[in-house]
């Protein structure tokens, strides 16, 4: 079943690619804001078929139990405000999923992320099962930082050009969750 979470500000689901012109006001809307987190997209990436495609194959992961890619809508579920995916969920004895996770330029600030990501790890543990969340982040992103931190997030070192960013190959602070409960 597909996951709806609510949170006090906001709508935590899984996207379908007739849900498409959601993601792409969110993607178009935040294009510079999020351009120097992200790899660098052509301008395909930003149209509305690649949104739908993006959307049905999110949702097809989903499906296998590889992803959880969901997004956050505002209260009326009207706009996009924010996005928070578990990718490479990897079962057996590891029991683990990397976290990736945005915010609309116009939201920061708020402390929905931190809502966000909060219900997503909630998931993740209580109703997925599984043992360890890995998030890694750009060592001047602050916003990151504090924000992993506060969720309990813990440093565990830092990896040298570990992923191109901005069309350059950049350094991660990796941190991991384990979930408190045996699984």
């Amino acid at each position: 079943m597909t996951p709806h979470l609510e949170t006090e500000r906001l709508c935590l689901t899984v996207l379908t690619a007739r849900d498409a012109p959601l993601l792409w006001r969110y993607v178009n809307d935040n294009r510079q804001h999020l351009a120097q987190w992200e790899p660098r997209r052509d301008e395909h990436y930003y149209t509305l078929e690649a949104c739908q495609d993006r959307l049905f194959t999110s949702y097809q992961h989903w499906l296998r139990g590889e992803a959880l890619p969901l997004v956050a809508l505002d209260r009326q579920r009207g706009q996009m405000v924010a996005s928070c995916n578990a990718s490479q969920i990897v079962r057996g004895v590891f029991q683990a999923c990397y976290l990736g996770y945005s915010v609309d330029a116009a939201h920061q600030g708020q402390g929905l992320m931190r809502e966000a990501v909060g219900a997503c790890v909630d998931y993740l543990f209580i109703q997925m099962r599984l043992h360890r969340i890995m998030a890694n982040y750009l060592p001047h992103n602050q916003r990151s930082a504090h924000l992993l931190a506060a969720l309990g997030f813990q440093q565990e070192g830092v990896a040298k050009s570990y992923l191109k960013i901005d069309g350059r190959w950049q350094d991660h602070v990796l941190t991991a969750l384990t979930n408190p409960e045996p699984v």
